[in-house]
């Protein structure tokens, strides 16, 4: 007997420890099929799927598994960055030289067997020998989706030539909390990355994704079990799929993992990612490539039996803008019936810039080359740090929801939530309005407040997910305005299982400004969940609302005692008449602290009178130009 593994085995040596998160095949109760695809079986019945030898219980086996038959499940993962399997693979009878194999994902193990392996352990159908081997292997894997899948070369029926495996256990190796991916245990290289959008993970649609040339739809098709976009009889010669991602966070690169399947006959063709149409990852796949098998039935008519390679993808490249073109094609110059491509699991990373950065070289505050509007970047020469600071005269309005002794203001409202009126929930050692079993579907968290004069507002607070959420988005809105949104599912960083069901829980810092002068805000908070509460909901903590003062302006009328029309002047206009502004003006309001100068010339010229306080009636002077001078307000007057 002789083994051959062929992928990149690893042997790193972390402190973390694996998660078992499957475990299957210790006996013979038929629960454990639950999940798995079983194609090719010789079985009549259920039980047939397994057999007894001696006193081991094997899944598959003489009345089972033989030529053709081929066993498949699919699993969803957090992040990680290794996988670890342990299984022990049998053989049955006289095979020769025929190879038993599995794949997980892209990694492929086999073993080839021989009619003089093993010994006559138990009775078999055939007479023949009987062996098994204890298969332990870690591998590299950090794709949210995993499949396995059991199949042989066998070129006889179960019968005569079978196979089969016992004691089925696998393991992930966790990404560090801070991570939504990773490549190892350093959080230091991971934990900028931020998702996207994922997408055929759990579910196959066309999430946005367009087909353009031979096809223009987006066709799904299924390979003993498992679902792929595309496939056999879709996607073939001149066929590719692309989707624009916008409002993309600032960031300096951009990550693509996907799952790329080759199908059929290629002739030495490439599969291609291109990145705002430029091609950035590509990969030849020759006429005949090694150890590749059967995975996808063939189609009728004039399909072909091909091998199946599988491909995963995990590529990163410079990239900064604030949308990005994703596409896939292939070379391929046959029909989709003969040589065919598809794509599974699909997502979508960007590194993003520290906090407040509109561009950056990476991700420290001192790789910030521009800061978002109204925060400015600090210059490190002049010694006072790096980063972004933000500008003008703000004033926290409110801060709720701190810390884990606080009670909710009456103000606070939830639509069609469940279980109130009181909406606070515990979560670990945090303590959350809204969450598991209070704010679902169709829920909103809402609250208006009555604010001073101001221009602009902040908000900030951390946006929390509790349980199975799957590309659905966390949505804030101020004013009936969508602000801000955040779409939570597969690849987020810092996933841990500290409350509600059986699902992990994550956040998001929500940290926004926008142009707001109206004297009331309306918000609402909620999200575009559509499970039943108790399986995803949404909830939200140290929450906090600021306001910018409004600038100090000097009031103007055009009659005395402040009536009249009336005109706010708030910065340097040196032409008072181009402005449109009535040459007479008869009182005027001065901001404290600040003063009103007149000039009897033009830019700002000849003889001044100032003003520090409010002017009831002036009857003397024509005023035609303004100024504004820090906190000086200057008008020019003909006398």
């Amino acid at each position: 007997m002789k083994f051959i593994a062929l992928a990149m085995l690893v042997m790193l040596a972390t402190s973390q420890e694996f998660v078992q998160f499957y475990s299957a095949f210790e006996n013979a109760d038929v629960s454990q099929l639950d999940g798995w695809t079983i194609q090719g079986s010789l079985s009549k019945t259920q039980g047939d799927n397994f057999f007894t030898c001696s006193s081991d219980t094997v899944f598959g086996g003489p009345k089972a598994f033989g030529k053709g038959a081929i066993v498949t499940r699919q699993f969803q993962l957090p992040p990680h960055f290794q996988i670890k399997i342990q299984v022990e693979v049998w053989k049955f009878d006289a095979w020769d030289t025929q190879r038993q194999f599995f794949y997980l994902d892209n990694y492929l193990w086999e073993t080839m067997w021989t009619g003089s392996d093993g010994t006559k352990r138990c009775a078999t159908p055939a007479g023949g020998n009987v062996n098994s081997f204890q298969v332990d292997q870690t591998i590299t894997h950090n794709h949210a989706a995993l499949f396995i899948a059991f199949a042989s070369s066998a070129d006889k029926v179960a019968d005569k030539m079978s196979w089969g495996v016992r004691n089925l256990k696998l393991f992930y190796l966790p990404c560090p909390t801070e991570c939504g991916t990773c490549l190892g245990p350093d959080a230091i290289v991971c934990q900028m990355w931020v998702p996207v959008s994922s997408s055929w993970i759990k579910t196959l649609d066309a999430d946005g994704w367009q087909a353009k040339g031979s096809s223009s739809v987006i066709k799904t098709s299924t390979c003993a079990g498992i679902p792929i976009i595309g496939g056999p009889g879709n996607f073939g010669n001149n066929v590719s799929i692309q989707k624009i991602f916008d409002k993309l966070v600032p960031h300096y690169r951009i990550k693509v993992i996907a799952q790329f399947w080759k199908i059929d006959n290629w002739d030495n063709d490439n599969a291609i990612l291109l990145i705002d149409n430029q091609e950035k990852w590509k990969q030849n796949v020759a006429q005949v490539e090694d150890k590749e098998y059967f995975i996808c039935d063939k189609i009728s008519p004039g399909g072909v039996d091909g091998t199946e390679k599988v491909i995963n993808i995990n590529f990163e490249t410079p990239h900064n803008y604030g949308a990005a073109l994703v596409k896939w094609t292939a070379t391929v110059k046959k029909s989709s019936k003969q040589a065919s491509w598809g794509i599974r699991q699909f997502q979508l990373y960007v590194a993003q810039c520290a906090s407040n950065c509109a561009t950056c070289t990476g991700p420290s505050v001192e790789d910030c080359t521009a800061c978002v509007s109204p925060y400015v970047l600090l210059d490190p020469e002049d010694g006072n740090g790096s980063g972004c600071v933000l500008k003008g005269d703000w004033v926290e309005f409110t801060s709720e929801f701190q810390g884990s002794s606080w009670t909710a203001n009456q103000d606070w409202k939830v639509s069609d939530g469940k279980n109130g009126p009181d909406f606070t929930t515990t979560c670990g050692d945090f303590k959350f309005f809204g969450g598991y079993e209070k704010t679902g579907k169709d829920a909103k968290i809402t609250r208006k407040f009555n604010l001073p004069a101001h221009k602009r507002i902040r908000i900030a607070f951390e946006a929390w997910k509790i349980d199975n959420w799957n590309g659905e988005d966390y949505v804030v809105k101020v004013d009936g305005l969508n602000v801000w949104s955040r779409t939570f599912g597969f690849g987020d960083p810092g996933l841990a299982d500290i409350c509600g069901g059986d699902g992990f829980e994550n956040y998001a810092i929500v940290d926004f400004i926008i142009g707001h002068e109206a004297s009331t805000l309306d918000l609402v908070i909620s999200s575009t969940i559509g499970k039943d509460n108790n399986n995803a909901s949404f909830a939200l903590k140290g929450f906090k609302l600021y306001y910018e003062k409004p600038d100090a302006c000097a009031t103007l009328y055009t009659e005395c005692n402040f009536t009249g029309k009336s005109f706010n002047m708030c910065e340097d206009l040196p032409n008072f008449q181009l402005a449109k502004y009535p040459s007479k003006i008869k009182s005027i309001q001065v901001p404290a602290g600040a003063k009103v100068v007149l000039f009897d010339e033009m830019d700002y010229n000849g003889k001044t009178i100032e003003y520090t306080e409010n002017q009831k009636c002036i009857d003397q002077y024509e005023f035609k130009f303004l100024q504004k001078n820090q906190q000086s307000y200057v008008l020019t007057a003909n006398n």
